[in-house]
């Protein structure tokens, strides 16, 4: 009785703010609009400021009474962070126990600074073993100082030395996992900045990697090991060894991850791995392989969320190299059909609308051309940002495909030129050589009219290329959709087979 008295007093002497929380289940009593605009937001029913501001006040988003409805939805919404539920089994172990930790040690500090030492003291314990079974090394070590303080206020010399030498124990602990931290974001920024910044900070990567294995070790750290896995699947990415990243997916999955989410005790996400291994699947094209590891994990990724259309997108452009149209087709609608994809921001779905003319272009069916525009698609030219450049050269290339196929030859012209533009100003030869080399097929095409005896000879050498050089790209800028070698195989099939091509050459005798 005497813990909640104290507690009464104090909660009394303070007083108690008014606390506003989004109702959730508002439709029954409540219609504010703050609640009315969250509603909107979370059935897609408002895509922008422009959409709410216009269906609630029939105005523009300067109105006032917007901007009051969407400051008091923010704030209710940041109120709502100190009550989340971690229970569900999207979250991982670890992921509850830390936010019970800092929930723990903000009502120790608050306590404390009440003067309610003993009921502090209480909960500190428990405090402290969670936040050491689980690494939370910053909640731990002020959780230490607190009871190393409370032992030297209650004159308690023996256990004040004890929790000293343990508060240097971890404080070094700490140190550790934080270098870890700095050293993978500085190797990370420079690898965000540029390529010629990437090769400066690649060879850093495996000396570092060896020192965080080895203080991994000495503490027995998941944190510090997390970071190792991080930096060296980086080094994989960047140095082009998926099949290694592959391997150390798996050994991470079999010494973490293999149980169920809600037991894992890492601040690792098991779904990042899963993304992490099939983009290794994906570039390094092993449809096989990859298609059956994305049939097994699909089942981690809820529905419609950012995670689950990244992976998505990942196994169907891999469906697309592995040329299963059908499984790619069956992909596509579920991301087309799911309530989520309104949501999508304009990037994104501007590459999905390239990607499905792609897949429209090998698999043909009512059901995917519905709702698509093809022939608008098809002889609008595109005008992308710059940034988006590689998105003009997929939609160009996947022009000239349809309008050699449909005998357009004063179009392909066009698409060809827009085409070498890009080839000489935008590529770079690292990443892009398939690209350099697919575009030179195409022009060759234009160069011999369409001649499928001189095209197949010249062709030869770059087709061979094509064949045995694979660069890996990243998935969501690779404008690859469909393997080039494969796109070439069906030009050469239209030239000797399709009859206007036939009727062109019979009365282009002369075509060089």
């Amino acid at each position: 009785m005497e813990d909640l008295l104290k507690l009464i007093e104090i909660t009394k002497k303070r007083g108690q703010r008014s606390i506003q929380l989004v109702n959730l289940n508002f439709r029954k009593s409540e219609v504010s609009k703050d609640n009315q605009l969250f509603d909107g937001i979370v059935n897609g029913l408002f895509q922008n400021d422009d959409d709410a501001a216009k269906a609630m006040f029939r105005s523009h988003p300067g109105n006032r009474n917007y901007r009051n409805a969407k400051a008091k939805l923010k704030l209710k919404l940041l109120n709502h962070l100190y009550f989340l539920d971690y229970d569900k089994n999207t979250y991982t172990l670890y992921n509850k126990c830390e936010y019970e930790c800092r929930h723990l040690l903000h009502q120790c500090k608050i306590l404390i600074n009440e003067g309610a030492h003993d009921i502090a003291s209480q909960l500190l314990p428990q405090l402290i073993k969670q936040a050491k079974q689980f690494e939370c090394l910053d909640v731990l070590t002020d959780a230490l100082v607190m009871l190393r303080n409370d032992y030297a206020r209650q004159g308690k010399v023996t256990p004040y030395q004890e929790a000293c030498e343990e508060l240097e124990y971890y404080r070094a602990f700490r140190r550790s996992v934080e270098e870890a931290e700095a050293a993978y974001q500085s190797i990370l920024v420079f690898v965000n900045k540029s390529v010629s910044a990437q090769n400066r900070v690649m060879n850093q990567i495996p000396e570092t990697v060896a020192h965080l294995q080895r203080e991994a070790q000495t503490y027995k750290s998941r944190q510090i090991d997390r970071y190792v896995f991080q930096l060296q699947t980086l080094y994989n990415e960047l140095s082009w060894n998926f099949q290694e990243n592959i391997k150390l997916c798996d050994t991470i999955e079999e010494k973490y991850l293999k149980k169920d989410n809600s037991l894992i005790e890492i601040d690792l996400n098991k779904n990042d791995v899963v993304l992490t291994k099939l983009k290794a699947y994906y570039c390094l094209r092993d449809a096989e392989g990859g298609g059956a590891y994305a049939q097994k994990t699909n089942k981690h990724f809820k529905v419609g969320t950012a995670q689950w259309f990244r992976f998505m997108e990942l196994y169907f452009l891999l469906m697309m190299k592995g040329q299963q149209y059908k499984k790619a087709g069956e992909l596509y609608r579920k991301v087309r059909t799911n309530k989520n994809y309104s949501l999508l921001n304009d990037i994104d779905k501007m590459r999905w609308k390239i990607y499905r003319a792609f897949l429209v272009f090998v698999n043909d069916s009512k059901l995917l051309r519905w709702g698509f525009n093809l022939e608008k698609f098809v002889d609008t030219m595109p005008d992308y940002p710059k940034e988006l450049s590689s998105y003009n050269i997929a939609r160009l290339i996947i022009q000239y495909m349809y309008l050699l196929r449909e005998g357009r030859i004063e179009e392909v012209r066009k698409r060809m030129e827009a085409l070498q533009q890009y080839n000489s100003t935008h590529l770079d030869k690292r990443h892009n050589y398939r690209n350099s080399i697919f575009i030179r097929l195409l022009s060759i095409v234009v160069e011999k009219e369409f001649n499928y005896e001189q095209i197949e000879e010249k062709g030869r050498t770059y087709f061979n290329k094509l064949r045995k050089i694979n660069i890996p790209s990243d998935p969501g800028v690779d404008v690859e959709v469909i393997s080039y070698d494969v796109l070439y195989s069906f030009i050469l099939d239209y030239l000797k087979t399709n009859k206007l091509y036939v009727h062109y050459r019979f009365y282009n005798l002369n075509a060089v």
